[in-house]
């Protein structure tokens, strides 16, 4: 999205990614990608094709609900030739001075609901906006085709996704900078997450930003995707893995697609007009669907009884509590060749950050070494190893607690088994 000012205090936080493939330089355009996929089944076509925008798939109005001045979220655009270019004007209104400062905005979007996106907790919904719902969807491999601005100075072209399932005024929902590229670092693709309070998401922000591996993206159009599964993000440039994100949001989310300057990415210019070009926006469904993650249940081989977390004291305890209790049940997520446990009543990840001797459970980030897991089998059964401390989970002391420690690999204590949750 357009940067939020205080978002600025993540920009030491970057997440584990991979870059995969230097390429060579490109002298032309990227060219489109066929209207199929293998494997998967178009949801969503926008070719910009005619002269105008189609009003069933986008509202022309930038968060109009937050501004008083419903005018100032007005995009300035044009459709022609199979393109859509968004422009910034020397004219262009502040969106919101009261509670965004200078910062201009030509930006559209496939839904729209009061108090949506409250990235300012300290800004009241000015006045009610009728429902809007072009387009909104869970999961899918995203498409653009796009042509970067070149204009220089402080501000960016992004296109990003939000949330829409928190309709109420605390508005916790996840967003994903699919491309949220900055005018003055032109050749770096800037790529940014957040959760906004949702627990199921990243708890800080995750930013990314590095070259790249071709062609020139203010003077070329380039293949930017980005396929979205229950448990990743895997960021594509011109059809070659570029990053991932051992995370993903599992909610239904809207889309947004705009230019912007002083929101973050800095003062601007007096270069007018600024402006970006997009070929077009695909949305492709996995076929088959998507399996989302499945609930088990940790069974300590020595004890017979479950790991959970139902007093909330921080502690992961384990007991004989009923196997349908949500405190007791947790998901496995991949972080590279490691795993994650969430657990179902919280969302908060198993860890042993204090590294105190006991197994603890929290909001920590999906890179946190202390909350990644190997799995050893053992005569059927299965060692939790901690990635940060190289110890294993185990209930040796019987005090109630979950431990963490150094434990012989025959003792059953430190023995787990998976078993499915009602």
């Amino acid at each position: 999205m357009r940067l939020p000012l205080r978002a600025a205090v993540a920009s030491g936080l970057i997440a584990a990614s991979s870059l995969v493939s230097a390429g060579t330089a490109a002298a032309a355009d990227f060219p489109p990608n066929p209207t199929t996929k293998s494997g998967y089944t178009l949801d969503f076509q926008e070719e910009f094709d005619g002269t105008s925008l189609n009003s069933a798939k986008w509202l022309d109005y930038y968060l109009p609900h937050w501004t008083s001045t419903r005018e100032n979220a007005k995009a300035r655009y044009t459709v022609a030739n199979g393109v859509l270019t968004e422009r910034l004007d020397a004219d262009t209104p502040a969106w919101n001075p009261t509670y965004d400062s200078t910062v201009k905005i030509s930006s559209i979007q496939s839904y729209n609901k009061d108090w949506w996106h409250r990235f300012n907790y300290s800004m009241p919904n000015d006045h009610h906006e009728p429902d809007f719902n072009g387009y909104t969807t869970k999961y899918g491999y995203f498409e653009i085709r796009a042509k970067l601005s070149n204009v220089g100075g402080g501000g960016h072209q992004a296109f990003w996704l939000t949330g829409i399932e928190d309709t109420s005024s605390a508005s916790r929902n996840p967003e994903i900078d699919f491309i949220e590229t900055f005018f003055n670092t032109p050749d770096k693709w800037r790529i940014a997450a957040y959760g906004w309070g949702d627990p199921n998401f990243l708890s800080s922000w995750t930013l990314m930003q590095d070259p790249v591996p071709s062609g020139t993206p203010t003077e070329e159009y380039h293949v930017y995707g980005m396929d979205w599964t229950p448990t990743a993000l895997n960021f594509y440039y011109d059809n070659q893995l570029y990053k991932t994100i051992n995370d993903a949001p599992n909610m239904a989310m809207g889309m947004i697609l705009g230019i912007y300057t002083d929101a973050g990415s800095g003062q601007h210019n007096n270069v007018w007009p600024k402006s970006w070009n997009v070929d077009y926006i695909r949305v492709f469904k996995k076929d088959g669907g998507y399996q989302e993650a499945g609930y088990e249940l940790l069974k300590n081989r020595q004890t017979g009884a479950f790991a959970h977390i139902q007093d909330k004291t921080g502690k992961v305890q384990y007991g004989a509590v009923p196997a349908t209790w949500w405190s007791a049940q947790w998901t496995r997520e991949q972080a590279g060749s490691y795993v994650r446990l969430k657990n179902r009543w919280t969302g908060e990840h198993l860890n042993v950050e204090p590294n105190d001797g006991v197994a603890h459970y929290g909001t920590t980030p999906a890179t946190w070494w202390s909350g990644q897991w190997t799995q050893e089998q053992v005569d059927g059964y299965v060692r939790l190893k901690d990635r940060q401390t190289g110890k294993y989970l185990h209930t040796e002391n019987l005090t109630g607690e979950v431990q963490h420690g150094t434990v012989p690999s025959g003792y059953w204590t430190s023995q787990w088994t998976y078993q499915p949750a009602s």
